[in-house]
């Protein structure tokens, strides 16, 4: 899906394109925005991303070649890895309180994912179950992941291949369910793609729908951002999050809304 000069520049989606990007969530579990973000802003997210990933992986190749160079770390609670284009995206905001109302919830630290150089391709598998797998119903989401890309996904570095429409495959398999790994046979007989997409694109997934890491065979790595909304009566909504380590300077750095979708709380 792309967007217009002045979407781009409003940051936020028109109503024609929201409606599109619902729709396309509803009937392929997924939505690709191309070219959402700032390039100056995702080149700066990219470095930093890049330097925690060296950091974290620095004299363990073992850690990595346990997940077939696929890892990631968990985001750092504060500036940049706070910025309200991550944490507050104003297109995301209007893709999700459409889908699960304004009071949905969210969840911090987030994830910070790349497939590093030699990466394989991952297992097909789900990152949630349906919500009633013994109903034999086709159900709205319940989880949402939106992913923020900061480099460019080609079909060289691994590009995430997902199944159109298979968010709404009922499970029929025990181990599937609980494993969320999806029976080898039951992809091929599915139609996939991979999301190639220019760096700065956010990717709107129903977390049911089928999907794997593929194969990075660049030298670079390829990095993204995860972060995972809920519909608020899939948490108690006295859930908090409690930040008691943020400094004050910190725990200014988070609006309101923030606050609020986050369930972020200062009491230990």
């Amino acid at each position: 899906m792309k967007l217009t000069t002045q979407e781009k520049q409003a940051g936020l989606l028109s109503e024609s394109n929201l409606d599109l990007a619902i729709q396309l969530l509803q009937d392929e579990g997924f939505v690709v925005i191309e070219d959402a973000l700032p390039q100056p802003w995702v080149e700066d997210m990219r470095a930093v991303v890049n330097a925690e990933l060296e950091s974290r992986y620095a004299g363990d190749e073992d850690a990595l070649n346990r997940t077939r160079r696929h890892g990631g770390f968990s985001s750092p609670m504060q500036m940049p890895f706070t910025d309200s284009l991550i944490i507050e995206n104003p297109m995301t905001f209007q893709i999700v309180s459409e889908v699960f109302g304004e009071r949905f919830f969210g969840s911090l630290p987030y994830g910070c994912n790349a497939a590093f150089p030699g990466s394989s391709v991952q297992n097909v598998h789900r990152d949630c179950a349906q919500l009633f797998p013994e109903l034999q119903v086709e159900l709205p989401p319940v989880l949402i992941v939106v992913n923020y890309s900061l480099d460019e996904f080609t079909a060289e570095n691994g590009a995430t291949e997902i199944w159109p429409g298979s968010h709404q495959t009922l499970n029929d398999d025990l181990d599937e369910i609980s494993t969320l790994r999806v029976g080898v046979d039951r992809p091929a007989h599915s139609p996939s793609q991979q999301t190639l997409m220019p760096a700065g694109s956010i990717v709107v997934r129903d977390m049911r729908t089928w999907h794997r890491g593929m194969a990075n065979t660049t030298d670079k790595t390829r990095t993204m951002l995860s972060l995972v909304y809920f519909r608020p009566y899939y948490l108690p909504d006295n859930l908090g999050v409690s930040v008691v380590e943020l400094t004050d300077d910190e725990w200014q750095q988070f609006s309101d809304r923030a606050k609020q979708v986050y369930r972020l709380r200062r009491q230990g």
